[in-house]
């Protein structure tokens, strides 16, 4: 390996100056995150959205109408 080999292998391993910072930035994202409570993050996952609360209830209501009939097909064809 000669001088040029090492030089330009050192500056593949050895990040710029903007890489460097989007690297730093992205640790310390990672570590701000990782620093938040407990109840930070169930409260945010249990953030209730009245139009997602509306889309899952119908859903749910709608499956519920036509799939108890099929069940009720189903286990008859069964016995």
């Amino acid at each position: 390996m000669n001088d040029t080999e090492l030089s330009g292998a050192w500056s593949v391993l050895e990040p710029s100056a903007r890489r460097r910072a989007r690297i730093e930035t992205r640790v310390f994202e990672w570590l701000e995150a990782s620093e938040t409570s407990l109840f930070g993050e169930w409260f945010g996952l249990l953030k209730v959205e009245p139009l997602t609360a509306v889309a899952f209830v119908s859903v749910g209501g709608v499956a519920l109408v036509l799939l108890t009939p099929v069940g009720w097909m189903t286990s008859w064809l069964f016995q």
